[in-house]
């Protein structure tokens, strides 16, 4: 069985992205469903590669039982070919993604928001908590939770 494979972009690979790899990847362990998924993060930007997740990040996710064990990369053009569904943070990194895909019809269909997840009355952004307080970073981790949720469950038929 192929596995489905998921990427999740935000600006740098520190905070939003690598969080939403690694709740993904614990829920799917949860249901039993993480032999059908390959999941990995990346950045628009470059100037994290080969970091560690911020460690605010990290501690949240921590705090709920969720292990962020990451390193910051780069979002590459391969990339667009390479993964099923490439997942935005905000309509910034869906833009930028877009544009890599230089109108390529194929890959621009596996680009999505990944807020469209989220229930309706919610901004279709994650918001990025690195230049706020710890308030920000539990906001995101519970949007990111829900987006991840619904996530699977949109999968469902695919991940059986």
């Amino acid at each position: 069985m192929n596995k489905m494979k998921i990427m999740f972009v935000c600006t740098g690979n520190i905070c939003r992205s690598p969080l939403a790899h690694a709740v993904l990847e614990h829920k799917a362990r949860e249901r039993e469903k993480s032999d059908s998924l390959e999941v990995e993060s990346s950045g628009i930007h470059s100037y994290h590669i080969g970091d560690n997740a911020d460690s605010r990040m990290r501690q949240t996710a921590r705090d709920r039982g969720v292990t962020l064990d990451h390193k910051a990369r780069h979002l590459s053009r391969q990339d667009l070919n390479d993964y099923d569904l490439l997942l935005a943070m905000d309509r910034s990194h869906y833009r930028e993604m877009e544009r890599m895909a230089a109108g390529d019809p194929s890959l621009v269909s596996k680009i999505k928001l990944f807020g469209a997840y989220l229930d309706s009355d919610r901004a279709p952004d994650i918001p990025d908590p690195y230049y706020g307080g710890q308030s920000g970073f539990d906001l995101v981790f519970e949007m990111v939770s829900e987006g991840c949720d619904a996530l699977l469950e949109g999968l469902a038929d695919e991940l059986s």
